[in-house]
């Protein structure tokens, strides 16, 4: 029996005595080339990989995982994102420890029926904080220098590291530092580096700030002095948009609510978990996964494409413009989520160089016209991310290059403007 040489490498890696411990979860769903690292050893994460105590998950923009553990505990790995599984001991009726370290990214936890009996030994830990839990359904985004944290169900307690609170302790820490949230209001946590969880509420139309938001940090203000100058982003320079030497003009697109309602072509836009606020369009992913191919992905949606089209790509033409069908896009500003609407943009294909080009112009409500680059290369089976590390693209097209679907953020001001888009002649 032929083995793959992905399977080949995952064999060897586990026979070589790296793995010390019997497997605790499994990849579930894999999107894009996310890696399973161990001391110096790293491989390449497939559907099935079995995933081991004292090993880290590397995600690269497009990337997605979804892992369940044996107890039923589910996580997704988002892109851009560093998770180790620093311990886990535990069946799928009780948990001894289960510990996570998350050092930058994104991830969203659901409790298993192992977990939810034990709720004591379950640790999150960031760079700069502690997360446990009392039941419980929630998201962590984590940097160096700030962690938050929102819960969809149940409740959680955040905490600074340091002193009574251990990184190597499990459970909540109970400090006097620690603040709770609970599952079913607009609000969230937030820890900055040297500073104290705050709690902030968001709404559709606005954001209540905490009470100490004029004592922000360095990093902060400079973000907040910044918005002014960069809201309108300049088009990337000609030797970033290489081999590209003429750009086309945007083309007017009106963003109406009902655009995504009825998807029935070979891309298909579908919600990971629940659907985001406001989301009234897209099926769940779960039930996309039976009939299409997931592509790339974000934190909260994938792109999916009828296995027609999931070959080497055969374009009727050597260059294609595409222009926008579709799009829903927001903007998440000081934990506020608002509405946003694509107003132009426009994706070149260049199959004989490989490359694409495309850019956007979006209107938000608290940040003016934001407008979007990006460049990269097309992969031989229609996968294309851009290189760009401040305006990220991803998308897919069908075989032919007449479709495509393409996902889209842009950090800026100390806010993310980000949707997803289809495209079409």
């Amino acid at each position: 029996m032929r083995l793959s040489v992905v399977s080949l490498i995952y064999l060897i890696f586990f026979m070589t005595g790296v793995a010390r411990a019997a497997a605790v979860g499994t990849a579930t769903m894999v999107i894009g080339s996310p890696e399973l690292v161990s001391g110096n050893h790293s491989i390449q994460l497939e559907k099935g990989s079995q995933i081991l105590p004292e090993t880290q998950i590397l995600t690269g923009s497009g990337d997605h995982v979804h892992i369940r553990f044996v107890d039923g505990t589910l996580l997704s790995v988002r892109p851009n994102t560093s998770l180790s599984i620093v311990a886990f001991d535990g069946n799928e009726d009780s948990v001894k420890r289960f510990q996570l370290s998350l050092e930058e990214g994104v991830i969203r936890t659901i409790s298993g029926s192992g977990l939810k009996a034990h709720r004591d030994r379950f640790r999150l830990n960031t760079p700069i904080a502690a997360i446990g839990i009392r039941g419980t359904d929630f998201t962590t985004r984590s940097s160096k220098d700030e962690t938050s944290v929102r819960v969809h169900s149940g409740e959680i307690v955040l905490a600074p590291l340091g002193g009574a609170c251990s990184a190597e302790g499990l459970g909540p820490c109970l400090s006097d530092a620690a603040l709770s949230l609970a599952a079913g209001t607009s609000e969230l946590l937030r820890i900055r580096a040297g500073g104290l969880p705050e709690r902030f509420r968001g709404t559709i139309n606005g954001v209540e700030q905490p009470p100490n938001t004029t004592q922000s940090s360095p990093q902060h203000a400079e973000d907040e002095g910044a918005v002014g100058e960069s809201v309108v982003a300049s088009r990337l320079n000609a030797t970033d948009l290489t081999p590209f030497t003429d750009r086309p003009d945007l083309q007017k697109f009106n963003d109406t609510d009902s655009d995504l309602d009825e998807q029935r072509g070979a891309l298909v836009w579908g919600h990971w978990f629940t659907k985001p606020r406001g989301d009234d369009w897209s099926p769940a992913a779960v039930d996309l996964l039976d009939s299409f191919d997931p592509t790339v992905s974000n934190g909260y949606y994938g792109l999916f494409r009828d296995p027609s089209h999931a070959g080497l790509i055969q374009p009727v033409r050597s260059k294609i413009i595409l222009g926008l069908t579709a799009a829903d896009a927001y903007l998440d500003f000081e934990f506020a989520t608002t509405k946003a609407n694509v107003t132009a943009g426009y994706l070149l294909l260049d199959f004989q160089s490989r490359a694409f080009l495309s850019e956007l112009s979006v209107d938000t409500d608290r940040l003016g016209p934001v407008s979007l680059s990006g460049t990269g290369f097309i992969s031989p089976t229609g996968i294309f991310i851009s290189r760009s590390s401040s305006d990220r693209m991803a998308g897919a097209m069908t075989t032919d290059g007449l479709e495509a679907g393409m996902l889209f953020e842009k950090r800026i001001g100390g806010g993310v403007v980000q949707g997803v888009s289809v495209w079409g002649q």
